[in-house]
């Protein structure tokens, strides 16, 4: 667990305070990323696209998967209380 609490600290996830616990920083809700991370997390989707292209997995699965894991997290933080970003601009243009 420390390991968990510990990787999400420094992702900038999660602050942990010693007298109120372990507070969530961020959620899709939050506003845009922290500068640099869309940089750094391109780096890392390319690596596991490189991996996914050296192993045979053709262009149809890897976007399938891709949006059904992305699907995954959207449809979860919808259910855990509130919108998501697509939910809240359809709301918007009503």
């Amino acid at each position: 667990m420390n390991k968990a609490y510990d990787l999400l600290r420094q992702e900038g996830l999660l602050r942990i305070n010693r007298k109120s616990g372990a507070l969530v920083q961020r959620d899709a809700r939050t506003g845009p990323p922290e500068p640099g991370f869309t940089g750094e997390w391109e780096t890392r989707l390319r690596t596991l696209l490189a991996e996914a292209v050296a192993h045979g997995v053709g262009d149809p699965a890897v976007l399938h998967s891709c949006g059904s894991v992305l699907t995954s997290f959207t449809s979860s933080a919808r259910t855990a209380g509130g919108a998501g970003p697509d939910e809240e601009q359809r709301d918007s243009a009503s």
